[in-house]
């Protein structure tokens, strides 16, 4: 008798009902791929919803909850390379806020997701419409900004926090029209 019809094998019936004969290897291999979506899925809600938390926070300017979102032992850096405090970031946050008289819309999507364990790198998209007072203090722009981020994220005791974040690039409007950042 040749090898390949010694061969045991076995059936894999899935949620639709479809019942396949796989050996038996290969149905460990689709049973432990099937075992691991519903946890990938979860981890996928628990940071949507993290991101979300942030958005609201963002929009209704609540400091304290967008504050709750940082994990305290995530260290960030500015331009040069500096630490930047939690009270610093605070103060930024709210002075940056300042100058945003509304919040339009702000959503953030996960595009992909890989787990690693407690570990998560996480691609965005977001889109951020706003009003934003111009240079002078008096007149309002309507700004729309996109984005794409890689957030590296880790799942601690109060659940997935970001820890690192990296702009892929996006596209910035003012008035409708088109601009180049920082101009």
């Amino acid at each position: 008798m040749r090898a390949q019809e010694a061969r045991t094998f076995t059936g894999v019936t899935f949620a639709s009902g479809t019942r396949i004969a796989v050996t038996p290897l290969a149905a460990l291999a689709v049973i432990g791929a099937c075992s691991r979506e519903p946890a990938k899925e979860n981890d996928r809600n628990q940071i949507q919803a993290a991101l979300d938390r942030s958005a609201e926070a963002t929009r209704a300017k609540d400091i304290d909850a967008f504050m709750a979102e940082i994990p305290d032992d995530m260290v960030l850096r500015d331009d040069t390379g500096g630490v930047i405090t939690r009270g610093q970031l605070r103060t930024n946050i709210l002075r940056d806020w300042g100058i945003i008289p509304k919040t339009i819309s702000l959503s953030q999507r996960i595009d992909s997701l890989t787990v690693s364990g407690d570990s998560a790198i996480v691609y965005t998209s977001q889109r951020w419409e706003r009003l934003m007072l111009e240079r002078d203090g008096k007149g309002v722009d309507s700004v729309v900004t996109t984005e794409r981020h890689r957030e590296t994220w880790r799942r601690t005791a109060r659940g997935w926090h970001e820890y690192d974040i990296q702009e892929l690039g996006g596209e910035v409007f003012v008035n409708g029209k088109r601009v180049q950042p920082g101009r």
